[in-house]
């Protein structure tokens, strides 16, 4: 069988590498405990006086909505879910009493109606409290206190009149018994009945004091009503409980809630708050170290989820949001808030604790940090219902991805190797394990080597190990690490900054010292290996110089610098795989023995904050809820200068993404992978730079995986979207972008906008609305190795393409203006690379005459597995023609779709690309299951589209999930004419209608015809497929459920000696 030639190509696609890849085992992420299926679901509710109506929504559908959690909606099958309940009503400094700064008698008769008797004694200094509930205030000589005929009382200087606050201390001459008239300021009906509530009490009356932390004044800020339970009937019946006003706490003092407080001591299990305000708030502090001592009883291996419900936002002068928010964090809980109030109000009011201005609501705040969700607006049984549910199947999702398998050669060969990356959710460990094939492209036996066990095997001290510090590369060592990233390492799981020592005993932990993971030393978290998980990121095999890039033109240089010279140069480099991993590292393993020769620790990912950093690595309550280097490095030769002054020379540059781990790419020379060069000792040459969101606020999470080309102005770049979540906040922000970032802009240690990199936005997206771009595909169009025109989709289904073309960056723009080259529906983001292929059937057509392949759908985080939109996957013809959508397509059909029979398309779709009158730019297929999507690059090889599509579990706990793997002609999506691949797994590819391979159309006249199977359904066993790789006549797929090499699917192809289009690419570095 001939092997694909890449220097034939008319149309040379600069692809991300795909035959690369990973295979993940699911496992948990935020919220569900590692290694279980359990979640702690605790409802929180506001019992204020403004409440009712959620309230009554809630208790009149308890039933409904417990018995969905436990299994009735199918979104929780599967999963052990025990229930609590709590309450909340006003902030313990509304029930303090006693000074200016409070409102309330902690302990005291309370008074409703006009007119009261009371008795009172001379000397004794009394505190009253008018309860404020609607909000408008009392009057001062609406309130008097007589003693017969005459107004006796002597009002404190703290005595204060107005809206919400009132009341303050008194004093009476004479013992009696003491008429009280009373009126609010708006001295009509409704107000009467109820607002004219009040209480007093002597000024010291005992509310359990400093040394109990104020448990009779936390107590009516804050109350368990059910401690977590499997008892559904013991919930129902705790729910009794809530009511507005509701005992202890009645109905709160004014418009703020105990809403921080309350998260805090659920957190907490009822210990006491810091007892300090934050350094730059200007108001009184309220926090005098409150604590319910009121436990909720989470269980230990559960996923911690809280549905907060309330309508009004928080006082944070006793707990502000930073304090709640690490208690939070502290035990790994999500927060899903039920807002009843519109967005930017209510419980998400935007209000800042430290006397400065804020635009982001409160609890978006909590929510977005806990990895939870907010919902706004609701109201009434059904919408009450369904918000509930979806926030607890978010707050407990997980999820799971797999990728392609790496090979060592891009021909069948004998030495050539498979490449398995692996994790285990039960400690997040990970591992690399390479397979030899046999001639026939099966996998030979057991794995060559581990490169977990290999790197258990290293002492930590004697590993090579960079890192960024002060403005350049730097030994992963002590001495080298700046104040801020030591303070990263000093950071306790508490958030407290711990001694020197315990920093560098952190540092040892993840050099890979062992000798401090729990139960011994000082009580680290255990991992099962050194290695952690490698979960989204794909291995990238680099073995010798083998790019094809020419010997002159274009840029090329020539003579003693040409490409040519570096390849003989470099004939003997040792293989290397670069992989990215969760243990916070790139590594770089011997690609002939599993040895680490180099690991890299990004700077960007040191963090003091106690949800953040390094140190969480070593917390025993890690539970992945932070990633590190999670996405696919790349790799290519560029001619450059890698140091400020130096020449220009080749050299092997990886750089390296982190997905959602992280807003920043770093940059490493990899040119000469040998002992004397790969050291601690020339960290300042081997790392170029790093640039990340405090370089660029529109540089979001780096999903986005880069490609390295030659640009026509004659400067090697890294091009890549600008990801999700940016934090801009210009006229740009939020937009979907793509970067240019030339090689050599950063190694002087600063990046200048315009010089340094160039950003072309595409108007698509707004700081309210983010937007985000995902990895281009990258076309040389005249094939002289300069890139010309690249196409990414981005997180609104927008499928953009831009004109790079022109020698002056200054000139490189969107390619239709404003317009992308096509819009999908809404709800279907373009989250792939897409494969560019020449037109399949039409040969002179308008430049540039390509066809764009992808597929949509998402698979980023842990709710995205619930999803069930439709999901399609387009073929979108690029002629120069602009602003396409669905109508300028043609939609496939399926004539067979059964899980056991497999799927077939219509072969003989007919599209009018050729009509001047009504043309048509391509086809779609949507994807006919539920939940059905494609997250991985398609291939085209010899005219037919090879993609695979998953279909996760709809339950939030489950960790698997099933798909296709699809192949259909390029031309219409149609199923083969012939039968392209072993479809009945009998070893053999017959062309024949009773062979197997083949499904037979009748069709009206009762004549018959036969086609290739368009689709085969994944073994249920092998879970989702990661996306397809192709060497040789082998199509290989694993799933999600793979754990060793012989589980992964390998399909027998046609033999086809066209070339392969997609994942082949000129950024992979293959040796001969």
């Amino acid at each position: 069988m001939q092997q694909p030639d890449k220097r034939r190509y008319s149309v040379r696609a600069f692809l991300v590498a795909g035959v690369i890849g990973a295979i993940t085992l699911l496992g948990s992420q935020q919220g569900v405990a590692a290694g279980s299926c359990q979640a702690d679901v605790v409802f929180l509710m506001d019992n204020t006086g403004s409440m009712g109506s959620m309230i009554s929504s809630t208790r009149t559908n308890a039933a409904t909505i417990l018995n969905a959690i436990s299994g009735d909606d199918e979104r929780f099958e599967g999963i052990d879910v025990q229930y609590g309940l709590a309450t909340y009503w006003g902030d313990p400094l509304e029930y303090k009493g006693g000074s200016s700064s409070s409102y309330h008698c902690p302990v005291a008769t309370e008074y409703s109606g006009q007119v009261n008797n009371i008795e009172l004694i001379s000397g004794v200094s009394y505190y009253l409290d008018m309860i404020d509930t609607w909000g408008d205030g009392w009057n001062n000589s609406l309130w008097n206190l007589s003693l017969g005929s005459s107004m006796v009382v002597v009002k404190g200087a703290d005595f204060n009149w107005g809206r919400y606050k009132s009341g303050g201390t008194f004093t009476v001459a004479t013992d009696g018994t003491y008429s009280v008239t009373i009126n609010p300021w708006s001295n009509w009906w409704p107000y009467w009945s109820s607002e004219v509530r009040w209480r007093f009490c002597p000024v010291g009356e005992d509310a359990g004091g400093s040394a109990t932390g104020f448990r009779e004044i936390a107590r009516k800020a804050f109350k368990v009503n059910q401690v977590i339970t499997e008892s559904k009937a013991d919930v129902i019946s705790s729910m009794s409980e809530w009511s507005t006003c509701s005992s202890p706490g009645g109905c709160g003092g004014d418009w703020p809630e105990a809403n921080y407080f309350a998260l805090h001591q659920l957190a907490t299990e009822g210990a006491i708050t810091d007892g300090k305000c934050p350094d730059a708030y200007t108001g009184t502090c309220t926090d005098l170290g409150y604590k319910t001592e009121d436990p909720i009883g989470w269980r230990e291996t559960s996923g911690k989820v809280i549905v907060w419900f309330g309508d009004a936002r928080s006082h944070c002068s006793t707990v502000d949001a930073n304090e709640a928010i690490d208690a939070l964090l502290s035990k790994n809980i999500v927060v899903a808030a039920i807002n009843t109030k519109s967005p930017n109000y209510g419980i998400d009011t935007a209000t800042s604790c430290t006397g400065s201005s804020s635009s982001t609501g409160q609890a978006t705040i909590i929510t977005d940090t806990t990895k939870g969700t907010l919902t706004n607006n609701v109201s009434g049984s059904e919408t009450t219902v369904n918000a509930i549910l979806d926030a607890v199947s978010k707050g407990i999702a997980q999820v799971g991805s797999g990728a392609a398998v790496t090979f060592s050669t891009s021909s069948l060969k004998e030495d050539t190797q498979l490449f398995q990356t692996l994790l285990d959710s039960k400690d997040w460990s990970g591992n690399l394990v390479a397979y030899s094939l046999n001639d026939d492209g099966s996998i030979n036996g057991a794995p060559n080597w581990s490169a977990a066990t290999e790197l258990d095997a290293i002492a930590a001290e004697d590993r090579t190990i960079l890192t960024w510090a002060g403005g350049e590369g730097a030994p992963f060592r002590w001495d080298s690490l700046t104040a801020a990233q030591k303070a990263d390492l000093q950071t306790s799981p508490t958030g407290k900054t711990e001694t020197e020592a315990m920093g560098q005993a952190r540092l040892r932990y993840l050099r890979g010292s062992r000798t401090d993971e729990s139960p011994s030393g000082l009580g680290f978290r255990t991992r099962g290996s050194t290695l952690g998980d490698i979960w989204h990121s794909s291995a990238i095999f680099v073995g010798k110089p083998n790019l094809g890039w020419p010997d002159s033109g274009a840029g090329f240089p020539d003579g003693d610098d040409k490409y040519s010279t570096f390849v003989t140069a470099k004939s003997e480099r040792a293989p290397v795989v670069y992989v990215g991993a969760n243990d916070g590292f790139l590594h770089g393993f011997n690609a002939a023995n599993g040895k680490e020769i180099i690991a890299y620790a990004p700077g960007n990912l040191y963090s003091d904050s106690i949800s953040a950093g390094y140190h969480r690595l070593t917390d025993p309550t890690f539970n992945h809820e932070n990633l590190y280097v999670d996405g696919t490095p790349t790799v290519s030769d560029a001619f450059i200068s890698t140091t400020s002054g130096s020449t220009e020379d080749w050299h092997t540059i990886v750089i390296g993404s982190q997905g959602r781990g992280g807003r920043g790419l770093f940059a490493l020379d990899v040119t000469s992978p040998d002992t004397s060069t790969f050291r601690e000792t020339n960290a300042v040459d081997l790392v170029l730079w790093e640039f990340t969101n405090s370089d660029d606020a529109h540089l979001g999470y780096t999903y986005s995986r880069p490609t390295i080309a030659l640009m026509n102005n004659g400067r090697w770049a890294a091009i890549t979207g600008n990801g999700l979540e940016d934090t801009a906040t210009d006229s740009s922000g939020g937009q979907a972008q793509l970067f240019v970032i030339y090689l050599d802009g950063g190694i002087d240690g600063t990046w200048t906008e315009g010089s340094d990199y160039l950003r072309i936005p595409t108007g698509s997206g707004s700081t309210t609305n983010r937007n985000g771009l995902f990895s281009p595909a990258i076309v040389d169009l005249d094939n002289n190795g300069t890139g010309d025109r690249v196409y990414a989709g981005d997180f609104d289904g927008n499928l953009w393409a831009f004109d790079i073309s022109q020698t002056s960056d200054s000139a490189w723009a969107v390619a239709h203006g404003t317009d992308p080259l096509f819009t999908a529906q809404s709800s279907q983001p373009i989250t792939v690379t897409p494969t560019v292929i020449q037109h399949p059937t039409v040969t002179h057509g308008s430049s540039p005459n390509l066809m764009i392949l992808f597929g949509t759908g998402r698979f980023l985080s842990e709710p995205d597995k619930t999803l069930t939109d439709t999901q399609s996957f387009y073929a979108v013809w690029d002629n120069g023609t602009g602003n396409l959508d669905r109508s300028n397509l043609v939609s496939q059909s399926f004539v067979l779709n059964d899980d056991s029979a497999g799927r077939a398309t219509d072969t003989d779709l007919e599209i009018s690309y050729s009509a001047f009158s009504g043309r048509q730019y391509g086809w779609y297929i949507d994807l006919p299951t539920s939940g059905e999507r494609v997250v991985s690059e398609a291939l085209v090889f010899g005219g037919i589209v090879y993609f695979n599509t998953i279909i996760p579990d709809k339950s939030v706990c489950a960790s698997g999930g099933t798909g296709w793997e699809m192949s259909v002609k390029a031309q219409n999506g149609g199923s083969p004419d012939d039968a392209v691949f072993d479809f009945n797994d009998d070893g053999e590819v017959l062309k024949t209608r009773d062979g197997g391979d083949e499904y037979t159309i009748v069709v009206a006249d009762g004549e018959d015809y036969s086609v290739g199977y368009a689709g085969r359904k994944l073994d249920p066993d092998k879970g989702m497929p990661a996306g397809p790789s192709i060497i040789g006549n082998k199509r290989f797929t694993p799933g999600t459920a793979t754990e060793a090499g012989e589980e992964i699917v390998d399909t027998l192809l046609t033999d086809n000696e066209s070339d392969l289009t997609g994942r082949l690419s000129w950024d992979q570095l293959f040796p001969d």
